[in-house]
């Protein structure tokens, strides 16, 4: 069944048949697990190491890491290395392993917006169109490639993303009656742009993880707000005084998000987590308000 016929998203599209006065009615969609089945900050970041895209060690960007000196000691190693002896270097294996459990660790003692906000720092010393380039790079290869997982460092990790039917249908519908549609999302910004680029939805509209710049080269700071939890409220305030209609995410780290939408909101269960764990930590109940998608279709083209 198209996520069109449900009850509450038929009565919400009925409402809002498009053409009317005033400002366009907003809808805001989540990136990660919500329009495409996968990470898109995540597998850039995959990319990132495996391409050994630095300009800085990241030993300097993460000065708080607990290893810094071997960090240090490792990138300086690896650096000058031909790109297929740099893969085959041991040091390689433990260069990427450390990174990768900074990340994992950050995010599993509940550090969420700074372990985001660190993988993007380490595209310090790049420029936008650079990283832009290096984002649409990682999306082309990620459509193309088979869902299925890869060996980095001491990991198995995902490979491949996927448009999710469910959430497509119910973008372009909304579009179709004069929505603006804006994405909001803890990956970098440059990671979800041409996501949404496929669906029509322009730069201008994406809000994600940015780093502050000098002289024209991306600096090591992430903008505030980082637009992680309530930080996507407020990103999103800092652009547009209009509230949304509709919100649609995957994750209970959206539900501020979710909840100051003042009309329908789309909770997309891509990665089959409890839905009574959610809808607890949401303090709410699944009312008319709500619309749970669970098993979300994947697509192979948009």
């Amino acid at each position: 069944m198209s996520i069109l016929d449900h009850p509450a998203v038929a009565r919400f599209l009925a409402a809002h048949p498009g053409a009317g006065g005033g400002p366009p009615p907003l809808a805001v969609f989540d990136c990660d697990g919500t329009v495409i089945r996968g990470d898109i900050g995540e597998a850039m970041f995959y990319r990132q190491i495996e391409r050994f895209h630095f300009r800085r060690s990241p030993a300097d960007v993460w000065r708080t890491h607990t290893r810094r000196d071997r960090l240090a000691e490792l990138f300086a190693r690896l650096l000058p290395m031909e790109p297929g002896a740099r893969g085959a270097d041991p040091a390689f294996e433990e260069f990427a392993g450390m990174l990768l459990d900074w990340y994992f660790g950050g995010i599993a003692a509940g550090r969420v917006t700074e372990a985001c906000a660190d993988i993007v720092r380490l595209f310090a010393g790049y420029t936008v169109e650079e990283v832009r380039a290096i984002a649409r790079a990682t999306f082309a290869e990620e459509l193309a490639s088979p869902l299925a997982t890869r060996r980095l460092g001491n990991r198995e990790l995902p490979r491949g993303a996927r448009y999710l039917a469910e959430s497509v249908e119910l973008l372009r519908a909304l579009a179709a009656r004069g929505f603006d549609i804006w994405a909001i999302s803890g990956s970098s910004v440059w990671s979800v742009e041409p996501v949404f680029e496929r669906l029509g939805v322009p730069p201008a509209r994406v809000i994600g993880i940015a780093l502050e710049s000098e002289g024209g080269v991306l600096a090591d700071r992430a903008a505030a707000p980082i637009p992680i939890r309530e930080g996507k409220v407020a990103a999103l305030r800092a652009l547009t005084p209009e509230v949304p209609l509709l919100a649609a995410s995957d994750s209970k780290n959206d539900i501020p998000l979710l909840l100051y939408a003042r009309g329908l909101r789309v909770r997309v269960n891509s990665r089959s987590r409890d839905t009574d764990d959610f809808f607890r930590a949401a303090g709410t109940a699944p009312d008319g308000t709500w619309v749970n998608v669970d098993r979300p279709r994947i697509m192979d083209e948009v």
